[in-house]
């Protein structure tokens, strides 16, 4: 049994992160990166080498 330590709680899972959970959270990691690329400006964007029309591909690949 593995311990899964967040932010809000402690949750028990059995097996890896492979799992339904593993893909949510990863989902919501994911959901969350693309919505703060969105909020940077495009020169901020441009100084990591990221144009606002490729956010999409490089979050979720």
């Amino acid at each position: 049994m593995t311990m899964i330590l967040t932010d809000r709680e402690t949750s028990h899972v059995s097996g890896t992160h492979n799992g339904l959970m593993g893909k949510v959270k990863g989902f919501l990691s994911r959901s969350r990166a693309e919505r703060q690329l969105h909020q940077l400006d495009d020169r901020l964007l441009a100084d990591i080498g990221v144009t606002r029309g490729d956010i999409s591909a490089r979050v979720w690949g």
